[in-house]
């Protein structure tokens, strides 16, 4: 031979060939033109200096030089197919371990678990512990890896803090129900700071809740059950057909939804990971 020095491509158009036999079957096999596979089979002759195709108006077939070829064409083939699907798995596989997300129990809930299983599907090696509460967490201190809040954030300058899109409340009742209409459930008195504490006083001219409690999915379960209205997200209540909208002259809320991880993590794979989940699913996003 005049050079050994051929390269994969080249070797994938004469297996091509040798397997389809015929340029038309090539081209069919490798998504290409009969020019192109002729083109490619042409230059590795040259490279052998040997004939490796009989031409004939029935389709090419292999010369004993071909067949000597062929042997271990499909050796360095099933080596380049094992690799290829090696890179293939990597690719699928090099987000992964654990990532820690900080949320409170509304958000993990009706946004974050329900949207779980595309992550899944896209990172399968990815595991995700919730930490899920109304306090914050300190991600200098890696108590998590990323924290998803209705409240923007401190300043810090070893956080980063993303602004990915907003929450709007409204006013619902339970679909058909017929509660007093002063009835509403509403937060205790360690959230009474809360805009929607403070819009649900405005809507009752100030009386106090039927039911008081610290847990918003608490407070939506409760206004399923018909004990009063209260102030909801909207992506959960309009999704919701227990649950209809009440007109009311109260001035919209809305909160904004923050994304928080800490600086050091910015290019680690299982963050950048979950922080373009969490933008995606985000409800009004930015």
């Amino acid at each position: 031979m005049k050079d050994l020095s051929f390269d994969w491509n080249e070797l994938k158009f004469f297996l091509a060939v040798a397997r389809g036999g015929s340029l038309s079957g090539a081209a069919a096999i490798l998504g290409t033109s009969a020019s192109t596979v002729s083109r490619h089979v042409d230059a590795l002759e040259r490279r052998t200096g040997r004939t490796l195709f009989m031409r004939q108006q029935s389709g090419y077939m292999l010369t004993d030089d071909g067949s000597e070829l062929l042997e271990q064409a499909e050796q360095v083939g099933h080596a380049m197919a094992a690799a290829e699907h090696g890179a293939r798995r990597l690719g699928q596989d090099q987000v992964s371990g654990a990532v820690r997300l900080a949320t409170t129990e509304m958000l993990a809930l009706h946004l974050v678990v329900p949207q779980l299983p595309a992550l899944r599907k896209q990172h399968p090696a990815l595991r995700v512990e919730l930490n899920i509460g109304m306090s914050a967490v300190n991600l200098s201190r890696r108590e998590a890896d990323l924290a998803l809040r209705m409240a923007r954030p401190d300043d810090s300058a070893d956080l980063i803090a993303k602004r990915i899109g907003k929450i709007d409340f409204g006013l619902y009742r339970a679909a058909g129900s017929q509660h007093n209409d002063d009835d509403y459930v509403g937060w205790d008195g360690a959230w009474d700071g809360l805009p929607m504490a403070a819009a649900l006083r405005a809507c009752f001219n100030g009386q106090p809740p039927v039911l008081a409690c610290n847990s918003l999915p608490a407070q939506i379960a409760a206004v399923r059950a018909g004990i009063g209205a209260g102030m909801l997200p909207c992506f959960v209540g309009e999704r919701d057909s227990a649950l209809q909208r009440m007109q009311h002259p109260a001035a919209p809320v809305s909160r904004d939804l923050w994304l928080v991880y800490h600086r050091d993590l910015k290019a680690s794979l299982r963050v950048r990971a979950m922080a373009d989940f969490l933008y995606n699913v985000s409800p009004e996003k930015e």
